[in-house]
């Protein structure tokens, strides 16, 4: 019976060992003896074997730890250069993360095989191995959509690892039963295992699915470095699939792992590190010619040895001396062999330049549209030269520049035609090379800055006809080497087999460019046209229609297709002959009008119309007709019409003043009010109520009206607001709405005029008993003034004291008498001649008043 993996050492010569310590010292009394040791199995079956402790060699020293350390500290330098060289990107950060869990497991591998000292830095190491290789599946070389639809998933596996980082801690320091670490173990494994097979996956898929030629480079370079890593582990583990044991070499197996992180490293820092491709080409190239060679020369043994039915020994003269010819023969054409397979695999670039330019010549005559013949282009450089970026800059006619056409979004500014690169490419014979340092001899004096950052570019001029239609731009080849002569070679011929296309592509873009921008002017204007509430109608120069648009047609109602070709009085009957004199004077920029300001035209429909005439001209300023656009004011003018009816009907009932305010501006119709100084006016016709008992209601009605329009009209020739009328009496307001510096000497203006017109208006009736006389009282001071009553029926007026009081001086005052209180006297002494009166006692008041009454008012 052997000993299994997972089988456990529980004693030595019948000594207990819980742990590595009593291991140790069981060791070091036993020396270098025969040692029995005791095993138990996972299912409690003990059993026991001997075996004789020897020292190490060296060669297991160096296979077993040296070599395993070594490698373990090349994975962490090769993730902290990328991670140094650019911290900024995630697959650095990851890349990082991975080679240092990978460092640890290496350096640890022999402590893991004996002492497992290291257990929990190994437990550990491998879920954070599997955690940066997951990561760097997710969002290197480019994310995966649902990553880069929602970022935050790429935390997804570092939040598995943590998960399963207690499991692996208790597995080493508190296991509930001995063999509990080779679970937390192999749940390690399977997740290391599971992240590197999801890489290589998802390296698969983008050199598939993805559209990137420099995502599908990178994940075809680190694909080829896992196969080149990973080869002695595959063979190794074929061979314990197909039952064939191999003994395990660490030297052969741990080296070449480094291939995996230094092509991750490498495709993440390329951009940067350009230099390192021709070296790094030439390194595979020698590494994969010497494996051939040695394979060549074993198999060579090995098809002797069979062919001759016995073995042929390696230092064979003749089997030396033939593979030595063999070598000397066949070398440069093995080599050359595997440097194109290189250069297939990592830059797609095959090297028959005549294939590549007969496919070119046949594809784009074929093709006028610039798109395809920009990729036909693309695709050709892609897979001759593999040039970093390519972008055609074509002469655009309207702007009088090159503009760039990339297949891909680039950041190539258009050049003038005077530009120092232009100047420099159109007086080129031969393509234009900008090394990355240095600078040619044909640079102009002074262009040299404009010049400095297009460093490592190439230029290929594009000329027709000895005229330079365009060039083509590249970047530096992918791998590294600068252009040589038979690249150049090749860009000239394919530049002069490209030229005749471009331009016709050129010719035919412009062209399209220009018909869809008459197009879209055409259709532009028809929607401007079709959608205007103007009416517009054109006429050539015998004024027959030419053009009638929808709006012409709604406001004539005349149908446009009946209207075409007709002439102007089809449309127009009723002004037909006074247009036919104005369109023959009209004048550029100058509006006629009809009967101005608009009036009625023609009895169909009771249109109201304006219109606007002026001649039609060509591009040589020659008239071809007229344009005549007219504006329906029919609906204006009867809203105009009605807005005059509604202000002469409102104010009938209401102040004009009060009128013009309510209709300006909606807020004034709410309820409310605000304190303001006003003057108050209150006349009364004196004798009235025993007129009114002796007369008809017809004579009374008559003769109210009369003396009250006396009233009203003296008030609003003074801009007072006519507040209301009460029976025989009237109210008015002065400093409202409006402000009014002069209102109270207004007031008494008024009131002079009520008295005088009333009395002049007596000659006018033939019964003595219509003579009827005013008195008028007159009050300044604070009153609430705004609207009163409710939201359907309300009422301008003013609220407060001063108001009754004028109503009460109104009663103390004599017919024909004009009656003011103090505060209105105080405003207008200056202005008027009074009797003082004695203070009165008036009706609601305590105070008495001292009241004056008006003899003269000298303005």
């Amino acid at each position: 019976m052997g000993v299994e993996f997972k089988d456990r050492l529980v004693a030595l010569n019948g000594k207990p060992v819980p742990d590595i310590r009593d291991v140790e010292r069981a060791l070091a009394e036993n020396g270098y003896q025969p040692i029995e040791a005791a095993f138990v199995k996972p299912d409690g079956r003990i059993y026991s074997i001997t075996v004789t402790p020897v020292r190490p060699s060296l060669t297991d020293l160096i296979s077993l730890f040296i070599i395993p350390y070594i490698v373990g500290l090349q994975f962490l330098i090769i993730g902290f250069w990328a991670y140094r060289m650019k911290p900024n990107l995630q697959e650095s950060r990851s890349l990082a993360l991975f080679t240092s869990g990978l460092c640890v497991m290496l350096t640890t591998f022999l402590d893991i095989s004996a002492t497992h000292r290291a257990s929990i830095l190994w437990s550990l190491a491998i879920l954070l191995a599997a955690g940066g290789l997951f990561n760097l599946a997710l969002v290197f070389p480019h994310p995966i959509r649902f990553v880069r639809t929602n970022p935050r998933l790429r935390y997804l596996p570092w939040l598995l690892m943590a998960l399963l980082s207690p499991m692996m801690i208790v597995a080493v320091y508190f296991p509930p039963n001995p063999f509990f670490y080779i679970t937390a173990w192999q749940a390690g494994y399977v997740c290391f295992i599971a992240a590197f097979i999801f890489f290589l996956a998802a390296l698969a898929w983008r050199v598939i699915g993805s559209r990137s030629p420099a995502i599908r480079q990178q994940s075809r370079i680190i694909l080829f470095g896992s196969f080149l890593g990973f080869l002695p582990v595959l063979v190794y583990i074929v061979g314990l699939i197909s039952g064939v044991l191999f003994e395990f070499h660490a030297w052969l197996i741990f080296p070449p792992l480094v291939f995996f992180p230094l092509s991750i490293t490498y495709a993440i820092l390329r951009h940067r590190l350009l230099e390192v491709d021709a070296l790094l080409v030439r390194a595979v190239t020698y590494a994969m010619v010497t494996a051939i060679v040695f394979t060549a020369f074993y198999g060579l043994l090995a098809f002797l040895s069979l062919l001759l039915g016995s073995r042929v020994a390696i230092s064979n003269p003749l089997v030396i001396a033939a593979y030595l010819f063999a070598l000397v023969v066949g070398l440069n054409p093995l080599r050359n062999l595997v440097q194109t397979f290189i250069d297939r695999l990592f830059y797609r670039s095959p090297a028959d330049y005549r294939h590549a330019l007969s496919l070119l010549s046949r594809a784009l005559v074929a093709t006028p549209n610039l798109s395809q013949a920009l990729n036909l282009l693309e695709e050709q450089l892609q897979q001759a030269l593999a040039p970093e970026k390519f972008v055609l800059h074509l002469y655009n006619d309207e702007l009088g520049e090159y503009v760039p056409h990339a297949t891909r979004e680039t950041s190539a500014p258009p050049y003038a035609v005077n530009h120092p690169l232009v100047e420099l490419i159109s007086t080129s014979t031969t393509p234009l090379r900008l090394p990355s340092n240095g600078e040619p001899a044909e640079v102009p004096t002074g262009a040299s800055q404009d010049l400095e950052k297009l460093r490592g570019l190439t230029f290929v001029p594009l000329r027709y006809k000895r005229r330079m239609i365009g060039f083509m731009s590249l970047g530096p080849r992918r791998s590294g080497e600068p252009y040589n002569d038979n690249d150049l070679d090749f860009l000239v011929a394919v530049a002069n087999q490209s030229t005749l296309a471009l331009e016709n592509a050129r010719l035919f873009e412009n062209l399209r460019r220009t018909l869809d921008q008459t197009l879209e002017m055409k259709n532009l204007m028809d929607d401007i046209f079709s959608s205007v509430a103007t009416g517009i109608i054109t006429t050539d120069l015998k004024n027959n229609i030419t053009l009638f648009n929808r709006a012409a047609e709604n406001i004539l109602g005349v149908p446009g297709k009946n209207a075409m070709g007709k002439p102007l009085s089809y449309a127009l009957p009723g002004v037909s002959a006074k247009l036919d004199s104005e369109t023959a004077n009209a004048q550029p920029n100058v509006v006629s009008l009809i009967n101005p300001p608009p009036s009625r035209l023609t009895e169909r429909k009771n249109l109201y119309l304006r219109l606007s005439l002026s001649p039609l001209r060509d591009a040589r300023s020659n008239t071809k007709g007229t344009a005549i656009v007219f504006e329906d004011l029919t609906e204006r003018h009867e809203l105009e019409v009605e807005r005059e009816r509604i202000r002469q009907t409102f104010g009938r009932v209401v102040a004009p003043r009060i009128r013009d305010r309510l209709l300006a501006d909606a807020g004034n119709l709410e309820l409310n009010g605000k304190k303001q100084t006003v003057t108050i006016l209150f006349a009364d016709l004196s004798g009235f109520s025993s007129f009114s008992e002796k007369h008809d209601p017809e004579t009374v009605f008559s003769t109210l009206n009369a003396y009250l329009s006396i009233a009203a009209q003296a008030i609003l020739e003074e801009e007072g607001t006519l507040d209301k009328f009460m029976g025989d009496a009237a109210l008015a307001i002065w400093n409202s709405p409006d402000e009014q510096p002069d209102h109270a000497l207004r007031a008494a203006r008024a009131a002079r005029e009520i008295i005088r017109r009333s009395q002049q208006a007596h000659a006018a009736f033939s019964n003595p008993e219509q003579r009827l006389e005013f008195r008028v009282g007159i009050t300044t001071g604070e009153a609430i003034i705004g609207n009163v009553g409710t939201n359907e029926l309300f009422n301008y007026t003013a609220i407060g004291d001063v108001v009754n009081l004028a109503q009460r001086l109104q009663a103390a005052a004599e017919s024909g008498k004009i009656m003011v209180e103090k505060g209105v006297y105080d405003l207008i002494s200056e202005h008027v001649r009074v009797e003082t009166q004695k203070n009165i006692t008036v009706k609601g008041r305590e105070k008495t008043v001292q009241a004056y009454i008006i003899e003269d008012i000298s303005v």
